[in-house]
């Protein structure tokens, strides 16, 4: 019986892992939006990404980060955490990453 209830914990937690790793990617996401605007800032990416966190799974993720990294060409955002554990002793982080261009203005060519 305890086998039994051992794996079914490992089962749900496997799905936890699956769900805190969507998270994580969507709030990466989310910060990479604002950060790529053309007037996009690494703080508006930084407290946009924390709200999404927040609002989509506060629980889910403890000890999280979020890293914001913009140039003029490109933003990543990188967020880590570690997930809610139901297994004893079974510590697992994630870490996600989301990048892209920034906007920027390209005047008209022509006429």
């Amino acid at each position: 019986m305890p086998l039994l209830i051992l794996l079914t914990m490992l089962i749900v937690q496997t799905g936890l892992v699956f769900h805190a790793r969507a998270v994580a990617e969507n709030a990466a996401q989310e910060g990479a939006s604002a950060a790529r605007q053309y007037d996009g800032t690494v703080a508006a990416a930084t407290e946009r990404t924390h709200r999404y966190l927040d609002e989509l799974g506060p629980e889910m993720l403890s000890d999280r980060s979020v890293q914001v990294t913009r140039t003029p060409a490109s933003v990543e955002v990188t967020v880590t955490g570690d997930v809610v554990s139901l297994v004893p002793f079974v510590d697992i982080g994630v870490a996600e990453t989301a990048s892209g261009p920034v906007e920027r203005y390209v005047p008209p060519v022509g006429p």
